[in-house]
Parts: C-alpha cells; structure tokens; sequence
C-alpha cells in the first residue's frame, strides 16, 4: 500500500493532532511494518474509547475490549468447523 508522507503528515498532524516527537515515531512505526499508511495503522491496530462527557479516555471501556478471549481464532474455528 502506497500512501504518500504528505497525507501521512495531514492525518498525524491535522486528523490525530499529534506533536512532532508523537509523529515522527507514528511514522518510524508504520516503516517499519513494511510502509504502511498511518490512517490505515491506526485504523486497523489502535483502539481507544472515549467518555462522551469529558473527552477523555475511559479505562473501564479499553480493558473491557482488550479481553483475550474477544475475537479469538481457536474458539471461532471450532464454531465453524463444526458447523460444516
């Protein structure tokens, strides 16, 4: 996936609001995963939640969605696996 530094730089910069240190790492990161885009690294791998009243992240929503067993492989194979 071809994205250019320009629009990476819009959607740290601009989108995410993110200082220079916090962008330039974002964008060693996705080099170094093979030179990904950072919207779509961000999309696809960080997850947050937000509290709608103050605006800040909810610690309580992010550990709920961080369970180990949310999505896992092993159990979904076996659902479907014994179902055909």
């Amino acid at each position: 996936m071809s994205v250019s530094i320009a629009q990476d730089l819009h959607f740290c910069l601009d989108v995410l609001g993110l200082d220079d240190n916090q962008t330039d790492e974002l964008l060693n990161t996705c080099e170094n995963m093979g030179e990904i885009g950072v919207e779509y690294f961000c999309e696809e791998f960080i997850f947050g939640a937000r509290d709608t009243d103050e605006g800040v992240y909810s610690t309580e929503d992010i550990i709920k969605y961080h369970d180990e067993n949310y999505l896992n492989i092993a159990e979904f194979n076996s659902l479907f696996w014994r179902s055909h």
